[in-house]
Formats: structure tokens, sequence, C-alpha cells
């Protein structure tokens, strides 16, 4: 699988990047398991198919990046993915019962999806120079990503070109991070946000089901004592807002409450408590 990266200094703090790279995405087991398993929430068959070829993308990357000072960055990319043969679920008409839709997973025509990317992290020293502010940093990145499959001639029941599943049009992560070394004490608050994605795939009759955005909030503690014994606390997802799956019943492309909900739960928050002790 070839690869190629290239980069070249503007200054002593900033340069531009160029890569190249060919990787491959192996089907899952399901994917390609000679028999077929219902799925009891959305009233599904899926077909695994052992006939599956492995997909290759071919990734391209432009990215600049800045280094103002120690452990800071900020940096602009853009990308373009390229796949052969992607692996993706095909509507089998004339199956199924009780409203049961059948499908299976082939490998499409190609697909392709491209976006840009920007990511900032930054020390509050520089600006507050001492003191309890001086101790914070923060980060964040952003992705902007349209995507594109095309399923081929042999589409029935379906769009021959849509979105790629699991692909959401946005991403955006920050975080606030506290550091201070003479105690040991470090304290992460993270946020964390996706656009909304194509959960399950529609056909004819029954549009297609997205999820749509949450907002997502962790912390992390962590507390030395000594040389050897450490603590860390967490809590993931602490706002614990529901997941929402909900069709696009008059398939607008514009997924809202006015539409029909297919699926809400909460997972709950996740705590953590870990001891750790070194020699």
């Amino acid at each position: 699988l070839p690869s190629l990266n290239l980069s070249i200094n503007i200054t002593q703090k900033s340069l531009v990047r160029f890569a190249y790279a060919r990787t491959v995405n192996r089907p899952e087991f399901r994917e390609i398991a000679p028999f077929a398993y219902y799925d009891f929430v959305f009233n599904n068959v899926l077909f695994g198919n052992p006939s599956l070829e492995t997909p290759t993308i071919d990734n391209l990357d432009l990215r600049w990046e800045s280094y103002p000072a120690a452990g800071e960055l900020i940096s602009f990319g853009l990308f373009y993915k390229n796949f052969t043969n992607p692996i993706e679920q095909y509507f089998k008409p004339g199956a199924g019962s009780g409203g049961t839709r059948n499908f299976e997973f082939r490998n499409a025509t190609s697909a392709f999806s491209t976006g840009a990317e920007v990511e900032v992290r930054k020390s509050l020293e520089p600006v507050f120079k001492a003191g309890f502010l001086s101790r914070f940093s923060i980060g964040a990145n952003a992705s902007y990503v349209i995507s594109q499959v095309n399923l081929g001639d042999n589409t029935v029941g379906q769009d021959k070109k849509r979105i790629m599943m699991g692909q959401s049009p946005y991403v955006i992560n920050t975080g606030i991070y506290y550091n201070q070394p003479e105690y040991k004490l470090q304290c992460n608050l993270q946020y964390n946000i996706i656009g909304k994605r194509l959960f399950v795939v529609g056909t004819e009759g029954t549009p297609d089901v997205y999820e749509l955005p949450r907002n997502v909030i962790d912390f992390t503690i962590t507390k030395g004592f000594g040389k050897n014994f450490e603590i860390k606390a967490g809590v993931m997802d602490m706002l614990n807002q529901a997941t929402v799956l909900r069709q696009d019943s008059n398939d607008d492309g514009n997924v809202n409450s006015n539409d029909e909900l297919i699926l809400r739960y909460k997972r709950g928050s996740y705590y953590t408590l870990g001891i750790s002790v070194r020699y």
C-alpha cells in the first residue's frame, strides 16, 4: 500500500504538509457471514455476502500548521477520500413478510468524502502570565464533510446516489484543561457534537432514518500522591441527552420534530474511579 508525505517549512514555526496514502477497509464478520440475521428494532433482515471484495481508499490531505509556542498548535486542512468498492446495504425486493424489509451487503461502485478541518490548541499562560488562570489551556477541532456513495445500476428501491451511512456533515470537539504539576493535579472538561447522520437506509415507501445531534460533555480529574499513587475519577456523558432517531417522513431531507419518531433512549452517564500504584 503506497504512501507519501511531504512537508515544507515556511517559517521556523509554520509549515505546509501534503500526504497521500492508500488504505483498505476489511469487511466485518456480519458483512461476509454466509447467513441472515434479524434486526428486532427496525424489523429488517440483513444478509451477509461471502463474495465481498475488500474496499480500497485513496486519501489526500493538504494542511497548514503553525506552532506559536511549545504545546500549542493552529492548523487548517483540506482532505479528499476516494473509495473503490465501498461496502453498502442494498435492498432486496420481493422477500420478507409482515412488513419486514430485507437488505444485503454488496460492493457499491464508488464513493467519496471531502471537506475541511481546523484545530487549535492554546495555553493561557502567555495571556495571564501567572496565577490560577495561567494553568488553563484550551483546545478545539472542527470538521465539515461532504460525502456521496454511488450504488450503481443494480440499485432497486433505493436512491442510486446518497450520503454515506454513518457520516456526519460536521463534527465539533472542544476542551478546557487545567494542570498544576506541583500538586500532581489535572482536570479535563470536554464537549462533543456531531451533525445529523444516516442511520438506517430507506426504500420506496419507507424513508431514511437519521440520528439527530446530541450534546456530550465528559469530565475527568487526576490526582497524584507521592511517587507511586494516583487516583483518577471521571464521568462520561454528563448531560445524558437522549439519542433520537427520526424518519424523514416527507422525504425533504430536513429532519425535525415534525417527522416520525422511530427510537428515543438515554444510555445514562458513565462514572469511573481508578487507583494506580507504580513501583
